[in-house]
């Protein structure tokens, strides 16, 4: 096959016990003729064939000779050539390049198995970055071009003509380099940010997850059939970030002014970075807006929005889908999120008003569907479907099955149930599986979790998302102030919402606050926020605490909250990192954010 590094090949067929120097003769259609039909390269079901078993408990050792021998019998030499390149090239990536090359052969014929390889070193090698190269190599790269940068900045004085070249440089590898609208039209803090090593490694391994993620969805490893929502090579990468994670966590301490010192463990365990507590919040917030949505003599509607067909790699067998044109989660989450922004634009332009919840999951294919659980008048629920219904089927709106998939919409009858029961099952299966046994693929709900935590964390896919109602930085930031030993005086508007807050009592909070429905600016109570000056305005000395290692200024931190003009600070202490608890020496914190492991800094 010549764009594929090798002669073309006559025939698809296996040739056990044949010279496989040469290709056999046959007829010029014979190199797109199917595999045979009693030959199961890989299992459609739950048990693999002995081929696909081999082929993953061997090439997992990083053995691209074992891979190659396995698929000795498809192609020709010279195709047994091209591929040993390609594995040797991406030897990390092995027991995918392979799996989804019998997927191909399977699927279609070797020479279409070829191509795809070609296409899959295509999209792994820009320029010079391999990105499935180990991380040691990745770090060497980041490095140069980082070095790169730092000369062509200090040598034009950090110019536009050095903002150009750096920014040119960045978009070569598909990066997107730091847009001055972001920092007030400053070049500086952009390019200070691509002649870092650090931000360098960031985006390089922020590509690379999800670059190899989309291949092996693409070539078929991310199905209920093999792999649900996310493959295998992710999942495990995702578990062994978590557990530098977990070491990191466990071996950082962090002491307050007064001395009292704590893990970050510990600190982790009591806040929603925990998935037990995030769950039980997500509940306790959508328990709440039922009770208000009761209150107010609203009804519950539960909505799902699907992508058009062509956004789908596989469908729901397992098998390619022909429609599919090579949308990946990230773009799909992307179309379902500007789709709902046009929504939510013509809901306010007609004057309807609705509050509730937004959950993202994935398909068993790792593409992305949205599940919103709303609360509204009853007098404008037809409406409101007939909105989300008209906008959700204008892209594709005549093929097959969009009318009875694209959009869904169910009343919430609470005769039959609440509307927390009804998505509570999506919330856990999303977050961590817990009180559910399987999912609706039939698999493990927790091993299932796992698998979409690793997909949203490669997509940066943010699951969970509230419509309407307060602003749950305040619920927090109440919480906080009902715990401390504050005894000063505060309006009476603060005192209701600590003592629902303090109690967890989320429909009491929303109606303190004004209600379900209210622009935020005009809630009683607001967060309130710390911007410290990048520079003493008198002395013009520059206070390093303000900036950031990239030179802009600290985005504002939260201190408190401010209501009917009164400044209320929950956040008194000062706090420092330190290393290995109490019996070491403290640690400056902006050293010790150089010294976390650079592969966690992507989270």
């Amino acid at each position: 096959m010549a764009d594929a590094g090798s002669k073309p090949a006559t025939s698809t067929k296996c040739r056990n016990g044949l010279d496989r120097s040469r290709p056999l003769q046959a007829s010029n259609h014979a190199a797109c003729s199917p595999p045979p039909q009693n030959s199961q390269l890989v299992s459609n079901g739950p048990h693999r064939s002995p081929v696909w078993h081999n082929l993953v408990t061997t090439s997992s050792q990083h053995s691209a000779d074992a891979a190659c021998d396995l698929l000795r019998d498809y192609g020709t030499h010279e195709c047994h050539d091209f591929r040993k390149r390609i594995f040797l090239k991406h030897e990390a990536l092995v027991p995918e390049l392979a799996g989804g090359y019998l997927l191909a052969v399977q699927e279609s014929s070797y020479v279409e198995a070829n191509r795809s390889l070609l296409g899959i070193d295509s999209r792994l090698s820009i320029q010079d970055l391999n990105l499935s190269a180990e991380l040691d190599d990745i770090k060497r790269f980041c490095r140069r071009r980082a070095q790169e940068c730092t000369t062509v900045a200090e040598h034009n004085r950090y110019s536009a003509a050095a903002f150009d070249w750096t920014s040119n440089l960045v978009q070569q590898y598909k990066l997107t380099a730091p847009s001055p609208k972001d920092f007030q039209g400053d070049l500086y803090p952009c390019i200070k940010r691509m002649c870092s090593e650090r931000w360098w490694m960031r985006k390089v391994l922020g590509l690379q997850r999800r670059t190899i993620e989309s291949i092996a969805r693409d070539i078929g490893l991310v199905c209920s059939q093999r792999s649900a929502y996310s493959s295998r090579f992710t999942k495990a990468a995702r578990k062994r970030q978590k557990e530098r994670n977990a070491a990191y966590l466990e071996n950082t301490y962090i002491e307050n002014d007064a001395g009292d010192q704590f893990s970050l463990k510990e600190l982790h365990d009591k806040s929603v970075a925990n998935p037990a507590v995030r769950r039980a919040e997500l509940m306790t917030r959508i328990k709440g807006f039922e009770l208000v949505a009761q209150h107010l003599g609203h009804c519950g509607e539960f909505y799902t929005i699907t992508t058009p067909s062509r956004m789908h790699a596989r469908l729901k067998r397992g098998g390619k889908n022909p429609r599919y044109d090579g949308t990946t989660p990230d773009q799909a989450h992307q179309y379902l999120t500007n789709l709902f922004q046009c929504i939510r634009a013509k809901l306010h332009r007609n004057g309807l008003h609705v509050y509730g919840i937004r959950v993202v999951e994935p398909n068993h294919d790792g593409t992305p569907h949205w599940h919103l659980l709303l609360f509204m008048e009853p007098s404008k629920c037809d409406e409101v479907r007939g909105i989300f219904h008209d906008y959700a089927l204008r892209s594709n709106p005549d093929e097959k099955g969009a009318a009875k998939h694209r959009f869904t919409a169910k009343a919430i009858d609470p005769n039959r149930g609440s509307a927390a029961g009804y998505v509570a099952k999506y919330i856990a299966k999303n977050i961590d599986g817990e009180y559910l046994d399987v999912d609706k693929n039939g698999q493990d709900a927790k091993e299932s979790a796992r698998a979409i935590d690793a997909w949203a964390s490669t997509f940066n896919i943010r699951q969970f998302q509230f419509i309407g109602g307060p602003s749950v930085t305040v619920w927090r930031e109440l919480r906080r102030l009902a715990r401390s030993e504050q005894e000063a005086p505060s309006p009476v508007v603060v005192q209701q919402a600590t003592l629902a807050a303090d109690a967890s009592e989320w429909a009491a909070f929303v109606m303190v606050m004004g209600g379900p429905i209210m622009r935020r600016v005009l809630r009683p109570i607001q967060s309130l926020y710390e911007r410290k000056q990048p520079f003493d305005p008198e002395t013009g000395e520059v206070d390093t605490d303000a900036i950031t290692v990239y030179g802009d200024p600290k985005a504002p931190r939260i201190i408190g909250l401010l209501a009917d003009s009164t400044r209320i600070v929950t956040r008194t202490r000062l706090w420092k990192l330190v290393t290995g608890g109490a019996h070491s020496p403290p640690v400056d914190s902006g050293h010790r954010a150089r010294m976390r492991p650079v592969l966690d800094l992507c989270q």
